[in-house]
């Protein structure tokens, strides 16, 4: 995409002063760091604000307010960054930071943490639409959707034009199976903000759910020219690509990722997915590799190695990748399926297989309670 001119010349504003100050061995304090971060965010250049967000905590002083912590807290959020994102924020301590910490804990599917932190969000400002709505998000993990609900009114009576209050009861109602009345709360949550990405994203992934990607395509467009540097919406604009098997233009919207944020392993991971799912299995793990050399501890990119080489039938290598992504993250129960599946097919696995399949289980994982219960098994 051409880039706006616009945006060049706040960028050169913004990033020249930088230049020169350096240059005449000027050291900038922590507050002055956090500003030119939160001006780099106004106008879309989300990296250089995360630079800027990191060089504020290196500095001697640091930020004592955990502002900056907040700040770069959420931008890791936004990125799927969401283990970082959960130790900066908690280093803050505001209501609203701990509301952005309880969302990142869901989708590591660390729900009684996540409750957790939502309660201590509510105690902290009892009137915090945003805090009640992520208490919603976790009755609906819980499938508990009344008091999911309850929750959700609560936020929208707080502030009645709250667009993520309407956002989370779309949810709730996706996760009920009501899929037309989830449409209605989600296009509502655009009418009350016409600038938030996640509703865009939820609307956008259930007309690819119902099969309507045209539908998805349009809207998730739509989103981005609101958001021209959202990678979420680009990862849901390339998912609907792909059910319309479209992989090259999967592929364009991944590299526009990786334009806005080279460094964004999520995306290296699944473009290694899309290269996989074609037969590339040698390009796929190259993908993959290369996030690890970013991220070393990606317990993720180690799993899906591990379903490369499984794919590729290269089964000792495979196994290798998934107990290296297991002792990364102990949370994942898919892991320990895969694990599970290659050990029945050794013939001295049988061991290692239940073990598997039982760590699977204690996860909540139902075919592998199933296995076991078949099996004469517990867990």
């Amino acid at each position: 995409m051409k880039k706006n001119i616009l945006t060049l010349l706040l960028f050169a504003l913004l990033v020249l002063p930088t230049l020169r100050a350096q240059n005449n061995d000027t050291t900038f304090t922590a507050e002055q760091l956090r500003e030119k971060g939160l001006n780099a965010e106004r106008i879309g250049l989300t990296e250089l604000a995360e630079r800027y967000y990191r060089q504020a905590l290196a500095t001697p002083e640091g930020d004592p307010t955990g502002q900056t912590q907040q700040l770069l807290g959420i931008l890791c959020e936004e990125k799927d960054y969401f283990d970082e994102a959960i130790v900066l924020l908690d280093q803050s301590g505001t209501s609203d930071a701990l509301a952005h910490q309880a969302y990142c804990l869901l989708q590591l599917n660390m729900v009684d943490s996540a409750s957790h932190v939502a309660a201590r969000a509510i105690e902290l400002d009892t009137a915090s639409a945003l805090a009640m709505t992520m208490m919603a998000y976790v009755e609906t993990q819980r499938d508990n959707h009344i008091n999911a609900i309850s929750w959700a009114n609560r936020a929208l009576k707080a502030k009645p034009t709250f667009a993520r209050g309407e956002n989370v009861m779309g949810y709730i109602q996706f996760r009920k199976g009501n899929h037309a009345e989830a449409m209605r709360h989600f296009k509502k949550a655009i009418q009350y903000d016409s600038t938030l990405a996640d509703a865009y994203y939820n609307l956008g992934t259930l007309y690819c759910i119902r099969n309507s990607q045209e539908m998805a395509i349009k809207l998730l467009k739509q989103g981005l020219r609101r958001n021209p540097r959202n990678i979420r919406l680009y990862t849901a604009l390339a998912y609907a690509y792909r059910m319309r098997r479209d992989s090259p233009r999967a592929l364009e919207c991944y590299k526009e990722i990786l334009e806005i944020d080279s460094l964004h392993t999520p995306t290296l991971n699944r473009i290694g997915i899309l290269y996989c799912d074609q037969g590339h299995y040698d390009q796929a793990i190259a993908y993959h590799r290369r996030a690890l050399n970013i991220r070393p501890n990606d317990a993720t990119a180690y799993k899906y190695i591990g379903q490369a080489y499984s794919k590729w039938g290269k089964y000792d290598k495979a196994i290798q990748s998934f107990i290296r992504s297991t002792n990364l993250c102990t949370t994942d129960p898919e892991t320990y399926m895969y694990l599970a599946e290659l050990y029945g097919n050794q013939k001295k696995g049988e061991r290692k297989q239940q073990s598997a399949y039982k760590k699977a289980a204690r996860l909540g994982n139902k075919e592998a309670q199933a296995w076991l219960v078949k099996n004469g098994l517990g867990w």
